[in-house]
């Protein structure tokens, strides 16, 4: 289940522990800067919970009119099967709640098991980003995927 939280949530200090344990894979957002997310009306950041509590989330930031960015998506525990479940609970949130027209992520070229992931959820592939982002091993490359509402409506 997938759930929206709000700037007080005793969940943020979980989500910025998961963020920094993967500095390779995730945006590096503080605390503070998840806090503010979940206080923007127009933005969504939510709690993944298999029924044990937290298992993971996802941050949706609302750019343009009806244009999202998923800027993040964890599981605190992968491998256990939840990354397209986690995904496609993520998308109808942007879809169905936040309205979205276009929803886009980028990812890093090097997380295979997020490339692979978005590709199986259906968001397609529009290109690469050369040296999009800078981690501590230098620039890195990300590739951009996309999903339009009226490709959700089909999947659905």
């Amino acid at each position: 289940m997938l759930r929206r939280i709000g700037p007080d949530s005793p969940d943020l200090p979980r989500i910025a522990a998961l963020i920094a344990a993967h500095p390779r894979t995730l945006l590096q957002q503080t605390e503070a800067d998840v806090q503010a997310l979940a206080a923007d009306p127009d933005s969504r950041v939510l709690v993944w919970d298999r029924g044990e509590g937290f298992a993971g989330f996802a941050t949706i930031e609302a750019l343009y009119p009806q244009v999202v960015f998923l800027t993040n998506l964890a599981l605190a525990q992968p491998g256990r099967g939840d990354g397209g479940a986690l995904i496609r609970a993520a998308l109808d949130v942007a879809f169905a709640d936040m309205r979205a027209h276009r929803l886009f992520c980028d990812i890093a070229f090097d997380n295979a098991a997020g490339l692979a992931a978005f590709a199986r959820a259906g968001l397609v592939r529009e290109g690469t980003m050369r040296e999009c982002w800078l981690r501590a091993d230098g620039w890195v490359d990300c590739h951009a995927y996309s999903m339009l509402a009226r490709e959700w409506k089909a999947l659905t």
